[in-house]
């Protein structure tokens, strides 16, 4: 069976659709102006880095207590790349020849890329954002088609080649055509990225992390998403049924930023527990395990967001006032 089957890749191609779309409904009609645009920026970083240094410091501590260095000796060792270089870049989220501290922080590395580049965007009039983000996917483009682009975004040139970028424009794409009031193709786009998931769930997983396994995903777990996203916002604005959307789930939501960084550490600590204790576990085991699996990391992403990250989006909310308006 396929790790990438395995570890759910493509949960990041939607995690970068809802980015992309996010971006364009919060600030996408925003007046252009430096305050704008830095307050933007301001708000961004506030949202990523408290929560990735938390996360981070934790793996980092972890690593120190049952290894005796602060990072991954062995590895940084085959890879060329010193322990404290490692370390801040990692925690400064800057590509290298590494992936970060915790290795779903290089998902961020390409966040904090769009968010600068959608900051400099928000400087130009109206009129010209569209056209600058088509410009933006076709440099991407290009560069897919001349093979320059990276498996891994090991640079800041790779970074900013990388085509998973295009997963995140497609999701602001999505969020335009929306905004303009193009509803009336909902159902088709619905139907046609489920359609799309199936295939690439039979397919794409099974590639193997291969060179070309970022230019597949994109092209089709990245538009199945984005055509899925606009399909249930579509029909969420055209019908109102969000309304109904229980409250649970609107709460995993608010929660799904400190989930996404705590799900891998919640879910190895339970396993260091669990199988000692049942050994080689059966399948009654595997389904407490699954639950435990489950239920924990969400428990630990409410009590995270509930006691760190609400009071800091509470402080970013009044400083950007503050200082931007």
């Amino acid at each position: 069976m396929s790790p990438n089957w395995i570890t759910g890749i493509s949960g990041v191609d939607l995690f970068f659709v809802i980015s992309g779309f996010v971006m364009v409904w919060v600030a996408g009609d925003s007046q252009p102006s430096l305050s704008n645009s830095g307050g933007f920026l301001f708000a961004r970083a506030l949202r990523i880095y408290p929560l990735w240094w938390l996360f981070a410091g934790a793996m980092t501590a972890y690593l120190f207590v049952s290894y005796g260095t602060p990072w991954d000796a062995e590895r940084l060792s085959r890879l060329g790349v010193g322990g404290v270089e490692h370390l801040w870049k990692s925690f400064l989220l800057i590509p290298h020849d590494a992936f970060p501290i915790l290795t779903l922080g290089w998902t961020l590395m390409h966040e904090i890329y769009f968010y600068i580049v959608f900051a400099l965007i928000l400087l130009l009039p109206k009129a010209w954002r569209i056209p600058a983000l088509v410009i933006w996917a076709l440099i991407i483009l290009a560069s897919v088609s001349a093979s320059m682009t990276e498996h891994f975004a090991d640079s800041l040139i790779t970074l900013a080649l990388f085509p998973m970028t295009l997963v995140f424009l497609m999701g602001a794409a999505a969020a335009y055509l929306i905004k303009g009031g193009h509803l009336i193709w909902r159902w088709p786009a619905l139907i046609t990225g489920l359609a799309i998931l199936i295939w690439s769930c039979l397919e794409v997983d099974f590639l193997g992390n291969t060179p070309d396994l970022a230019t597949a995903r994109t092209f089709s777990y990245g538009i199945a998403f984005a055509l899925i996203v606009y399909g249930l916002v579509a029909l969420e604005q055209a019908t109102r049924w969000g309304d109904r959307i229980p409250d649970f789930l609107i709460h995993l939501g608010d929660w799904s930023y400190s989930l996404y960084l705590c799900h891998i550490l919640v879910i190895s600590a339970v396993g260091r527990l669990f199988f000692p204790v049942f050994g080689q576990p059966g399948s009654i085991d595997n389904l407490a395990f699954l639950a435990i699996g489950i239920v924990l990391p969400i428990v630990v992403s409410g009590l995270v967001y509930t006691c760190f990250e609400r009071p800091i989006l509470s402080y970013t909310r009044q400083k950007r006032k503050a200082w931007f308006s």
